[in-house]
């Protein structure tokens, strides 16, 4: 996709909270990912999106499931934004910003029954409905700035 694309894409969807959701993009994201699936069971969940879908690692393992909570980074490529490896390496608070303010995704700890969300994060009602449903604890681990063309440019640059 074009930058051109991603701005107008972004410009049209700026009013809508999470504005780098897509779940079409999710859902090609998970298929095309051997190590990740949508959660059957939501006490394996690693990842809330904002439709309510639940993922999960694919892998039993506690060791190879965390390493799959940094996969979120791949999910970027879906929606066109190349640059994101970069700008993880490069700007942390960036990225977390872009997981949570811009897509809206809550990460799930399920053996603490924490949820770790941005502090603006606007979490949908899917989101909150299960988060009281199943008891977790929110905390917020990112500073968030809203997701504009100006930000997503700057971030560009990154």
């Amino acid at each position: 996709m074009s930058k051109q694309n991603n701005m107008t894409l972004l410009a049209e969807r700026q009013v809508q909270p999470n504005p780098l959701f897509d779940p079409k993009a999710l859902a090609k994201f998970v298929a095309e990912n051997d190590d990740l699936i949508f959660a059957k069971v939501d006490r394996q969940a690693m990842w809330l999106f904002p439709s309510g879908q639940l993922v999960q690692s694919n892998k039993e393992n506690n060791q190879k499931r965390r390493v799959c909570h940094y996969y979120i980074k791949y999910y970027f490529r879906y929606i066109g934004m190349k640059n994101v490896l970069k700008i993880e390496q490069e700007n942390q608070h960036v990225f977390n910003n872009l997981v949570t303010k811009g897509v809206g995704v809550v990460n799930l700890v399920p053996e603490t029954m924490a949820a770790l969300k941005g502090d603006d994060q606007d979490l949908t009602e899917q989101q909150k409905q299960f988060l009281k449903v199943n008891k977790y604890e929110l905390y917020s681990y990112v500073k968030n700035h809203p997701i504009t063309a100006k930000y997503l440019a700057k971030a560009a640059k990154i």
